[in-house]
């Protein structure tokens, strides 16, 4: 069990009220709203999610996702691995060598394990305040909202659908791209989502491979259709084609924000 108390004292004390905040990209009085949450230390330029064509109003969701500046510990760990160990190995003293850079590969992998459970928790707190949040953004309760996420974004949007008001907030479609959020259990939410679950998948995503989550994520197959959703409402597109070649594990794990317009709209 993950517990907040324990990661604010390692990593410093963050303030709930204000780790979560909406910045608009697109403001109009028409049309449906669209929310985009980005996932672990990335987000997309503004002009990138502009790019998709989204109709109606867009803003981005800013959650406490860390920055890059957290993997110093881990580049610090990699690199000194390397300067001890590549010299031994040259050496011939191949032991210390091999033993140096699979010391250095183990505490990256601790350390970076540590900050993404973290995140996740972050995902997870920051989701369920996220419905407060939302009644700021004018027309709220009046038009379609949509919800998009990407990696860790879904696990805030799966967080957030728990504490929805669906009597004051309508929640049209939700779009999961890459998501680290479990595959299991989304039909307990079908009420809370009046149109489609849209999840774009790859089955090669190495990052998600590597993720220390125990469960099935929705980015690397598919969520089950469930009775609870009434008709055909869970769609689910393997776009490992269209995203960028899995030998390069970052760019193709942030593919996504090149193509997801079209899979809303269609």
């Amino acid at each position: 069990m993950i517990r907040g108390g324990y990661f604010s004292r390692l990593f410093g004390k963050t303030s709930s009220r204000m780790s979560i905040r909406i910045e608009p990209i697109t403001e109009t009085s028409l049309g449906p709203i669209h929310l985009v949450i980005a996932g672990y230390r990335a987000s997309p330029s503004p002009d990138v999610i502009r790019a998709a064509g989204l109709s109606g109003s867009v803003y981005a969701v800013r959650w406490a996702a860390g920055k890059w500046a957290e993997a110093g510990a881990s580049v610090g760990l990699f690199a000194r691995s390397v300067r001890v160990g590549v010299p031994a190995l040259r050496a011939g003293h191949v032991m210390a060598g091999v033993g140096s850079l699979a010391g250095g590969a183990g505490g990256v992998l601790m350390v970076g394990a540590g900050q993404f459970r973290h995140r996740h928790w972050c995902a997870s707190r920051d989701g369920a305040l996220l419905p407060e949040v939302l009644r700021t953004i004018p027309g709220i309760g009046q038009r379609p909202l949509n919800l998009l996420g990407h990696s860790l974004g879904t696990v805030v949007i799966r967080s957030a659908l728990e504490k929805i008001d669906e009597d004051a907030l309508r929640v049209q479609d939700v779009m999961l791209m890459g998501g680290v959020a479990g595959r299991s259990g989304w039909e307990n939410l079908a009420e809370r989502i009046a149109g489609r679950l849209v999840n774009l998948y790859s089955p090669r995503d190495a990052v998600l491979s590597i993720a220390p989550i125990l469960e099935r994520l929705v980015g690397n197959g598919i969520v089950p259709q469930h009775d609870l959703w009434a008709g055909e409402r869970v769609f689910n597109h393997n776009i490992c084609r269209e995203l960028p070649n899995p030998i390069n594990a970052i760019a193709h794990h942030s593919g996504y924000w090149k193509c997801f317009g079209r899979y809303l709209s269609s």
